[in-house]
């Protein structure tokens, strides 16, 4: 089926999000675009009203909230901006587990919630529950976005690869329907065998869409499929990456073998988006009008600019199951504004990834996914990796390659690892003849088996990330 003409798909879409009873994504993604327009100032002061609202909300109608809050000394009008959330205490994950009933508000809108999970990577799955004006705001954020992709516009086609369970399970008939008529594509990156790669990149090039929304790793293997048959993607003017960190390494491979811009972005299924890469590529935007954004040193006092930490999150836009605080065992540092962004936007750094993600060596030192990316990437017949670490001085290496290794380039490899992380560990390769099955379709780089004291020796020995050796490599 050929696309619809871009204008003709633009108003089919908003005529069918009307239709189906969403005429307020529209109304959304105008405030979001208006928001654009602001200062500095002014939109930290919009963030700050909806803060507000929502702790005044959260006081009044949700019983776990009331409860901390007695018990902290705080009232509503004590958290007049995110400076006051110090006040508050952390939700972690066990928080949101034990606690479940007690965050729901006494003013939910029932009728419209949705259950949806936590993809479980720390090890617990969390359950939670959204409303409707939730995944309004959702959807407008998610097509503001869209639009900072290399000027992606509404109607323009657009494909997105996505291997979540809960998101496949949430699909309608209308949902496909709706994607004939505005030249959106889907595709279930769910598994990643050789056969579904060839058949995706296949689908792609027929498709030629403008904009690809997808996880890294899957984008990365398409490429490497789309090279190895030199097929041409001339409309494509943008890859979106999400859900998963974008090494630099495979970030310049994609661009480079699609011959577009690239471009990162954050968020979880509790949050929806956190932030997005600016239009010029200059910072990673946070999305103010959606969350507030803490990083926390391991004592919870708020890191300074360029300092990673643990990542914090405040949904604003979710009434029938805040969450204030939530600890989301992600790492990342706030930024300043580079002097080219002149935006309202505040700035924070790429996530590189989890404090689950993180390798440790016997000395304390941090390595993360981006580090070893920059190794691996080196060696063209490698297509996908991970690193296990079960034990302080032993790794796996599995590797999913092209074609099969020599000898000499695993002894090459394990000289590598050695030599770029200081450790001599013990390294076991394990090699695939195909991409792993994964239940959320993410594929983590680095796989962290250790307790949780040494999980703290990582969180102690942030600093000592090896990000400078890279320029090595």
């Amino acid at each position: 089926m050929s696309n619809v003409p871009s204008p003709v798909a633009r108003n089919l879409y908003w005529a069918s999000q009307r239709l189906r009873g969403r005429g307020a994504v529209r109304e959304r993604l105008n405030v979001l675009e208006y928001n654009e327009t602001l200062t500095a100032d002014q939109l930290a002061e919009v963030q700050a009203e909806k803060l507000r609202r929502l702790i005044d909300h959260a006081c009044r109608t949700v019983p776990y909230y009331r409860r901390v809050m007695g018990e902290a000394g705080v009232t509503p009008a004590d958290v007049q901006g995110p400076a006051d959330l110090a006040k508050l205490p952390v939700l972690t994950r066990t928080d949101l587990r034990t606690h479940q009933a007690d965050l729901l508000s006494s003013e939910a809108d029932r009728p419209t919630l949705q259950t949806n999970y936590s993809s479980g990577s720390t090890g617990l799955r969390a359950e939670f529950v959204q409303d409707q004006d939730f995944r309004f705001w959702m959807r407008a954020h998610q097509l503001r976005t869209y639009q900072w992709c290399s000027g992606w516009r509404l109607g323009d086609p657009f494909a997105l690869l996505w291997g979540s369970e809960i998101y496949w399970s949430f699909k309608q008939i209308a949902d496909r329907l709706d994607n004939l008529m505005t030249n959106r594509r889907e595709f279930n990156t769910f598994e990643l065998s050789p056969q579904l790669i060839a058949r995706f990149a296949e689908s792609l090039a027929a498709f030629q869409p403008t904009l690809i929304s997808t996880y890294s790793n899957a984008m990365h293997l398409i490429a490497r499929e789309v090279h190895r048959r030199g097929m041409e993607f001339p409309r494509l003017r943008a890859v979106q990456g999400t859900s998963e960190p974008l090494p630099p390494a495979l970030r310049a491979r994609i661009g480079e073998v699609l011959g577009c811009e690239v471009y990162d972005k954050y968020g979880s299924r509790e949050t929806n988006i956190v932030s997005h890469e600016a239009p010029d590529h200059s910072a990673m935007l946070i999305q103010s009008e959606n969350v507030v954004v803490e990083i926390l040193d391991d004592d919870g006092k708020p890191c300074p600019p360029g300092v990673r930490g643990r990542v914090v999150l405040t949904t604003l836009n979710n009434n029938s199951m805040p969450l204030i605080r939530y600890e989301t065992s992600d790492v990342a540092a706030l930024e300043d504004r580079p002097a080219s962004y002149t935006g309202p936007f505040a700035c924070m750094s790429s996530v590189a990834g989890r404090l689950q993600d993180l390798i440790i060596t016997p000395s304390g030192s941090a390595i993360d996914s981006y580090f070893f990316s920059y190794l691996l990437m080196r060696f063209e017949e490698v297509l996908w990796f991970q690193i296990v670490q079960t034990e302080l001085e032993s790794l796996t290496l599995r590797i999913y390659a092209e074609r099969r290794l020599a000898p000499e380039r695993l002894e090459e490899i394990k000289h590598q690892i050695h030599r770029h992380t200081g450790y001599p560990f013990k390294l076991d390769i394990e090699l695939l003849d195909r991409m792993p099955t994964s239940p959320t379709g993410k594929f983590r780089l680095c796989v962290s088996e250790l307790g949780a004291s040494t999980i703290g020796q990582a969180q102690q020995a942030m600093a000592g990330t090896p990000m400078e050796r890279m320029a090595e490599l």
